[in-house]
């Protein structure tokens, strides 16, 4: 049986803190996710230090690296904190509806996202909310961080205590347009194909840049006639006018047959698209979470 009375002087609060101090490896990131000042963070290290007689961080860098006595501690307080989180989180014991918030980029929901959608639908516990990842001003860290999003898949991948990030899937793509196209076929030369118009997706998200800058090689000095930051819109002035356009390969497939479009084969080689699939460490002591992360892990 825990002493309660000697728990009651101590502040569990710095616990916390050391734990986001442990998993970003920087008092500032800490301090952003706790939404508390530095100069807060640093105090509150400072007395947790007192108590334990360690350092528990050292400099390095621009970050922090904890000392072997930090080491232990966070070895400790993980499971500790988890549980506790468990414990005081009524939602995640309860029979209630369960809202999963995924960011993920526009063009991948009309193929993986679906099935996965699918199968989260089939259990009346999950209330499934998407964005589009490719028009959130956040980049993926801040999302997580800021507990705005449980799941988040992005052009670019994140170095984090906090987070886990691995390569959900990776996506060719290619040269599309209307069959009814008047000009392009398979014999279509590429300084030919660069006389047409082009469609362009509009985006700022983090990683795009790079991508945009490999495409630009491929298909040089092409003209874009139309901009827009909906992928179904693209697809469907594809369709319905002479432009061409560029689309994951898995998305022409799926609109192949009801947006009329031809896939035009002349030798170019685009590059792939890499999808990273994110989602904070601590969310998996959530046992709908980690049923979801088992969906996912299945529809890859």
């Amino acid at each position: 049986m825990a002493n309660l009375y000697d728990l009651k002087k101590f502040d569990l609060n710095l616990l916390v803190i050391f734990e986001s101090i442990y998993q970003h490896q920087s008092i500032s990131k800490a301090a952003e996710t706790l939404f508390i000042t530095p100069s807060a963070v640093s105090q509150s290290l400072q007395r947790l230090r007192a108590q334990l007689s360690d350092p528990l961080f050292v400099r390095s860098g621009k970050g922090v690296t904890p000392t072997t006595v930090g080491i232990n501690l966070h070895a400790h307080l993980e499971k500790n904190l988890n549980d506790l989180e468990n414990t005081i989180n009524v939602m995640n014991s309860s029979d209630l509806l369960k809202t999963i918030v995924i960011y993920s980029p526009q063009i991948l929901i009309s193929n993986g996202m679906i099935h996965l959608i699918k199968r989260l639908r089939e259990n009346a516990q999950y209330n499934i909310v998407h964005h589009d990842s490719f028009l959130a001003p956040e980049t993926a860290e801040d999302l997580l961080n800021y507990r705005k999003a449980d799941l988040v898949l992005s052009l670019l991948p994140v170095t984090s205590h906090s987070i886990v990030c691995s390569l959900y899937r990776t996506e060719p793509l290619v040269l599309i347009c209307s069959k009814a196209h008047p000009r392009v076929n398979n014999d279509t030369s590429l300084n030919s194909l660069l006389e047409e118009g082009f469609t362009a997706f509009s985006t700022v998200a983090h990683g795009s840049k790079e991508l945009f800058t490999s495409i630009d090689k491929a298909l040089p000095q092409r003209k874009i006639l139309f901009h827009s930051d909906s992928n179904i819109s693209i697809l469907n002035m594809i369709s319905h006018t002479d432009l061409i356009g560029i689309a994951t390969m898995q998305s022409f497939k799926y609109y192949e047959h009801s947006l009329n479009l031809k896939l035009i084969e002349i030798g170019v080689t685009l590059p792939p698209i890499e999808i990273f699939m994110m989602y904070n460490r601590s969310s998996m002591s959530s046992t709908i979470f980690a049923q979801l992360m088992e969906c996912i892990d299945s529809e890859r």
